[in-house]
């Protein structure tokens, strides 16, 4: 028989059906344009609903940014919806209504920017100079711009095989200083390793900018960082995420930008080049680091502001020594919920200030920055005012949209754990009292919803909240997700994308949790089901594509995981 969860949910006799009892196979839009706002693409939305019922797909789990801001929509908007809910409904396919990405929560965060998870940073220098407030941290590297040279080693550089695949160029110059070639680094590096790095002597809880040129031929090498890693005589941790995940095999010189917080280190490595390079050639230069200032400076009760003298005696106060601390840059670089590097506001001192020019100052204030993919930036989940956003978004998807299914997007969540709001707290009881308070909102605003998803990984001790002994990203503590799963209402589903790992199948059915497979492609899906299919609580299958693959196999994706079912059904 086909797996089913043996928990049935405390509201079943509000529901006219139950997660647990139905087949699913969804389909994910994400890759596929769903920007309902445009007629067309209403069009063609309709059409793959129409499509997916012929395949035997039984749900559209349908993302759109917008949905988390229906109550800017035009009515042309809000309409469009109604034309997908209908067509769901006369199709017979639920509707799945895809959100909370409070890992990546820009949408989010449009309506109060200041709500984004930020860092601690503490007593950084700064200094009055010609009426205005700015960073005075003398903090750089050391010959970044590879003037200084000799036998193919940058002074003040430690490089791997210097002469063998890494040369100082001289011919291929970024505004006119050398550069650092590495080429066909598979077969010249350290295994798939070719790097350059520098240890620097820091403060805890700094805050920096850095920056690099690269420059690309023919080059196919992957995993390309600029990583920042901080250590002490116990641990060492990598302090950003640190891979550029944009560059083309060929591209004409681009400057890439990092930022870090030092957090409790006071000694940190800076480490540049590939970890997984092939064939072809790269070449990086200017690499640049100095105090990141008010850059993405958030202000909210979690994330207080002081401003004191350089010897901690006096504080200063806003709306007299000081104007009002803060970044208009913040949620707006280069766009309406982005948070990419910009430099930051240096603030003037108001007339009437105490403060001088030249007059020292130590500023402890929160900051955010972005995680990955160019602009990835999280929630901070325990800030009061998150919880009336979130409501905000959960009543009006639920009024606009009424779906039949809710698939919350709490993953991937790479940084927590560090306001004021969440002291006291794990990174993993933060996320299980906003995954309750999110079920409990939807369940008020939606007393009749078939059913509620989330992703898995930040609630799976074999995948992201499964980090024993190890930092995840930069969230706060060892293994801070742990435990995350004990407070995962046991009504709420998990998609489990980890589920090619028997453990965590295994674990999400012990924990009594219906589960939907996700797999990107038919021999991924079917070997996951082959070995995770037979666990209770498995209902089925979500197609999944990341490279926008909407071709045949959404056809064929949806045969493979039917025939399972029809292989289940007659054991």
């Amino acid at each position: 028989m086909l797996g089913l969860a043996a928990a049935q949910p405390a509201h079943a006799q509000e529901s006219p059906a139950k997660a647990e009892e139905k087949f699913h196979l969804w389909f994910y839009t994400f890759g596929y344009n769903t920007a309902l706002i445009d007629d067309k693409n209403v069009g063609r939305t309709i059409e793959l609903i129409q499509r997916l019922k012929k395949a035997g797909y039984t749900g559209l789990a349908l993302g759109d940014n917008k949905l988390h801001r229906l109550r800017e929509q035009t009515p042309q908007y809000l309409e469009n919806l109604k034309k997908v809910r209908a067509a769901c409904t006369e199709a017979g396919i639920d509707l799945v209504a895809t959100c909370l990405p409070l890992g990546y929560a820009n949408d989010i965060m449009i309506a109060d920017p200041n709500l984004a998870e930020a860092m601690p940073v503490v007593d950084a220098p700064f200094i009055v100079k010609d009426g205005k407030i700015v960073p005075d941290d003398p903090t750089t590297l050391v010959n970044g711009s590879f003037v200084e040279n000799r036998d193919n080693k940058p002074a003040g550089w430690n490089v791997d095989v210097p002469g063998k695949g890494l040369y100082v160029d001289n011919e291929v110059k970024y505004e006119d200083k050398p550069s650092l070639r590495m080429e066909n680094i598979e077969k010249n590096g350290e295994g798939s390793h070719m790097r350059a790095c520098q240890d620097l002597k820091v403060k805890p809880f700094q805050y920096y900018h850095l920056s690099i040129a690269v420059k690309t031929k023919d080059y196919t090498g992957q995993d390309n960082r600029l990583m920042i890693i901080g250590s002490s005589a116990s641990e060492s941790h990598v302090l950003n995420v640190p891979e550029f995940s944009e560059i083309k095999p060929t591209q004409d010189w681009v400057v890439y930008h990092k930022t870090v917080n030092t957090m409790n280190y006071d000694k940190i490595t800076v480490y540049l080049g590939s970890w997984d390079g092939r064939t072809g050639t790269i070449w990086l230069a200017d690499v640049k680091m100095e105090p990141a200032g008010l850059s993405n400076m958030v202000r909210r009760p979690g994330a207080p502001f002081k401003a004191t003298t350089a010897d901690g005696k006096t504080v200063y106060a806003e709306g007299k020594d000081l104007p009002e601390m803060k970044d208009p840059g913040l949620g707006q670089s280069p766009y309406k919920g982005g948070y990419q590097w910009h430099v930051g506001p240096q603030p003037s001192v108001p007339s009437g200030s105490s403060l001088k020019n030249g007059d020292k100052l130590l500023l402890s204030y929160y900051h955010t920055e972005v995680m990955c993919y160019g602009d990835q930036v999280p929630i901070d989940m325990s800030e009061p005012k998150t919880d009336e956003v979130l409501g905000q978004v959960i009543q009006s998807i639920a009024k606009n949209l009424q779906p039949d299914y809710w698939f919350l997007e709490h993953d991937e969540i790479r940084m927590g754990g560090w306001s004021k709001s969440e002291e006291g707290k794990t990174c993993g009881q933060i996320l299980g009292e906003n995954i309750t308070k999110c079920y409990a909102m939807i369940r008020k605003a939606q007393p009749n919803v078939k059913g509620v998803y989330v992703w898995s990984d930040m609630f799976d001790p074999f995948h992201n909240a499964g980090h024993k002994n190890e930092f995840y990203a930069v969230c706060k503590g060892i293994n801070p997700w742990d435990k995350s799963w004990e407070a995962l209402p046991k009504e709420v589903g998990v998609v489990n994308w980890n589920a090619g790992k028997p453990d965590s199948a295994k674990f999400f059915s012990t924990e009594g949790h219906a589960q939907i497979i996700s797999g990107c492609d038919v021999g991924t899906v079917v070997n996951i089901l082959k070995t995770s299919g037979n666990q209770k609580g498995v209902t089925g299958a979500i197609y999944v594509t990341w490279n926008g693959d909407f071709g045949n196999n959404v056809e064929h994706y949806a045969e493979a995981v039917l025939k399972w079912k029809k292989e289940q059904a007659g054991k």
